[in-house]
Parts: structure tokens; sequence; C-alpha cells
């Protein structure tokens, strides 16, 4: 999945410029300095291939390969307009960021078969952890929502419906991304 893109990243207090062609270039070595601090060498997250990490579900490579295309394209516009333009282009709604009641989520997810609000969230949390493995920080109205659809994450209502067992061992694993995310 090589893109004709290049990002060159220059770390801080540092003359290094990390160049990254796609998703696959950014592992522990290569990734900001505060993502390697926060995450460690073992965390899921690195793991692009595992359904359960932010950057490995079916919404978050694609995620990330985006954003390091737009970052290429458009290193100084603002993340709203990727946002924006990502979101229009999967036909999903920029709404209902704070939806967390149980029956309203409960509607929503049958109402499109969990497209739009699961498609959403891990559209989210995959930009939230491109920008912590890129530039060591998330942009402050990408961590509210992030923080926010982790919450979602973790309901009952989310787990059932995603199914697959192991609610517990989820919702573990969505409190620890969101200590990452806080930190």
């Amino acid at each position: 999945m090589r893109s004709d893109f290049r990002l060159a990243v220059v770390r801080p207090n540092s003359n290094v410029v990390t160049q990254f062609t796609d998703f696959w270039d950014v592992t522990p070595e290569t990734a900001h300095p505060k993502a390697r601090q926060l995450l460690g060498d073992s965390s899921v997250v690195w793991n692009y291939g595992d359904e359960d990490s932010p950057l490995g579900n079916d919404k978050g490579p694609d995620t990330f390969a985006g954003y390091l295309a737009f970052r290429a394209d458009q290193p100084d516009a603002s993340v709203d307009q990727f946002i924006h333009d990502e979101l229009a282009l999967s036909r999903i709604a920029d709404t209902d960021w704070a939806l967390l009641d149980s029956a309203r989520l409960q509607a929503a997810l049958d109402a499109d078969n969990r497209y739009s609000v699961l498609r959403r969230d891990d559209f989210i949390l995959g930009l939230a952890f491109a920008q912590l493995l890129l530039e060591g920080a998330v942009d402050a109205e990408v961590l509210r929502r992030a923080l926010l659809a982790l919450h979602r994450q973790a309901t009952d209502v989310v787990l059932s419906f995603r199914g697959g067992g192991f609610a517990e061992a989820r919702k573990k694993q969505l409190m620890g991304f969101h200590r990452v995310l806080e930190s």
C-alpha cells in the first residue's frame, strides 16, 4: 500500500528528519518520541493489523494513510478540514459526538446497522493515534471527540452491539487508550 506522497517530520530538539511514505513506516523506532514514551513497544496500537488497535480496525489504516497524505499535501492546514473531508467522503454525519444516552445510542446503532456511529468512532480514534504517533500531540478538538468515542465504545450498548465477547477485557483496553490520550 505505497502511495506517492512523502511526509517529512522534523523531530523536536533535533535535526533528524523522518520520511514517511505510508503508515507502515511509522514504527516504535520512527514514531514521535512522546508516542514511544506513552505507548512503549508492546502496545496493540503499533499492530496495524489488529482489529482491537485504533489503527488496525476497518477504518484505522485508511484514516492513518489519509492523514499522512493530508499532512504531506497540506502541512499547515487545519485538522478540521481533514475531518470534514474524510467524513463527507465516507458519508458519515459530523454530528452526535456526545451521544452517550443508552436508548438513543441503541436507536442510532439500529438505524443504519451501526455504520455511522461505529465508523465515526473508529475514524476519530484512528486520527487521534495517528496524530500522536506522527506529531506527539493530539489536536484539542480531536482529543475531545476521541475521549467521547472511547467512553461510548466502553458502554454496554456498544460492546453488546459489536459482539465478540470479552467485554471486560475490551473496557480495560479502552481505558488504557483513554489514559494514553489524556497524557
